[in-house]
């Protein structure tokens, strides 16, 4: 029975399409429940840290139901996509602004939750069917190159200076958003030139057929792509902050241990997420599926769960003033 808390990931979709079905203030729904009813619950909802027993480990294994629940996630995304398409064009011609506005961050909270963390999570599966729906997902997204430099990249120099999607102690979030942006597309192009050629051309198509279909709609969706890609930035940001591996040799890092990354046990975030959240257990087992990940004692954990964290990296003063003292260690070697 405790499976059935994943079904706690499917409050972003109703969050969502509420938002999207809804004009006025309430057009807003999905980001105001993501950044501010989820961190308020999770202020006071109790964290917990219980790994699952071999017994239990094996048994969500053969269950089908933990992967129809990521799945399920695919078709609520792309419905998304074809409600924004709808009423979008009923914004404009209407001169009706925060409608507009309201439904492009629902489409934005769509693109990096629905899309993004659901491609990341069918990226590592050593599947080739779910590889291929991972790069579909993110193409409407705008970003198949994540596919490729977050695998075959972020993967193996997480926490050292190569790596662009781990952020530097005292790097504001507004610079780490460009210095990550434009090394996770210098990097995919130089991994994988031939794939990120077909990402791009299938991104391409996307904004070319959405043009035709409707042409008003194409501006607003843009700046929906982009949230999402800042939704996920922002999660690399705060996941990786200021850890660094020390160097072994001139040529070696030391491996990555839990320490380097940044773990929370706040239930909304673990479920609504698909145990993102646990993302020591992740970097040591890339290919673990998400309901078996498992809590590090030595891992580092944030002081609130992810949207909280996400919000406080938004002002950097605030997270400077959190982060910095739990890094003091770190930072003097």
């Amino acid at each position: 029975m405790t499976g059935l808390r994943y079904l706690l990931s499917l409050l972003l979709p109703a969050s969502i399409y509420l938002g999207l079905l809804s004009r006025g203030p309430l057009a807003f729904a999905a980001l105001g429940f993501a950044f501010g009813v989820v961190p308020l619950l999770e202020a006071v909802l109790p964290a917990f840290a219980a790994n699952l027993s071999e017994a239990q480990r094996a048994e969500r294994l053969r269950q089908p139901w933990y992967d129809a629940l990521v799945l399920a996630q695919i078709p609520l995304h792309l419905g998304a996509i074809a409600l924004f398409v709808h009423v979008v064009p009923q914004d404009r011609a209407a001169g009706d602004v925060l409608s507009l506005v309201g439904h492009i961050t629902a489409m934005g909270v769509s693109c990096g939750s629905l899309a993004i963390n659901i491609a990341h999570e069918l990226g590592h599966r050593p599947n080739a069917t779910y590889q291929r729906l991972a790069q579909g997902l993110l193409v409407t997204t705008l970003y198949g190159q994540f596919f490729i430099d977050h695998n075959l990249g972020h993967h193996k120099n997480v926490a050292t200076p190569e790596d662009a999607s781990t952020a530097r102690y005292g790097e504001l979030l507004y610079v780490f958003w460009l210095r990550s942006i434009f090394g996770v597309w210098r990097t995919a192009w130089r991994l994988k030139p031939g794939l990120m050629s077909v990402l791009f051309a299938a991104e391409s198509l996307m904004l070319l057929a959405l043009w035709l279909v409707a042409p008003h709609a194409l501006l607003p969706f843009l700046g929906a792509a982009a949230m999402g890609i800042l939704l996920l930035e922002t999660v690399n940001y705060i996941e990786h902050y200021g850890l660094l591996r020390s160097k072994v040799s001139e040529f070696r890092y030391e491996n990555a241990q839990p320490a380097h990354s940044w773990n929370s046990n706040h239930p909304l975030g673990r479920f609504m997420l698909f145990e993102l959240t646990r993302h020591s257990d992740h970097h040591a087992h890339p290919h673990k599926p998400y309901p078996v990940l498992d809590h590090f004692d030595e891992a580092l954990q944030m002081p609130a769960g992810y949207p909280a964290m996400m919000v406080l990296a938004a002002v950097p003063p605030l997270w400077f003033r959190v982060m910095n003292p739990r890094l003091k260690p770190a930072a003097s070697n």
